[in-house]
């Protein structure tokens, strides 16, 4: 079950690759969502490097979203 927990918090960021290439205010949504999963997934298995990483991430999702809404 954690395995799977981790592979739907990588096809949510996969998703948000896709929709940022085509310029899609949503992907910050799937890469934050995606973020999410893959902080709970992290802190199951004990890996405090990929915690960090998606806490960084899910910032910068957050500090995207905000540059892109202000832009359009």
């Amino acid at each position: 079950m954690i395995e799977i927990i981790g592979w739907v918090g990588f096809v949510n960021i996969l998703l948000g690759y896709l929709l940022n290439a085509r310029k899609q205010l949503s992907c910050f949504y799937f890469w934050a969502l995606g973020n999410i999963i893959l902080i709970v997934y992290a802190t199951l298995i004990n890996s405090n490097p990929q915690i960090a990483i998606a806490i960084i991430c899910l910032i910068m999702n957050i500090y995207g979203y905000k540059e892109w809404s202000r832009k359009k």
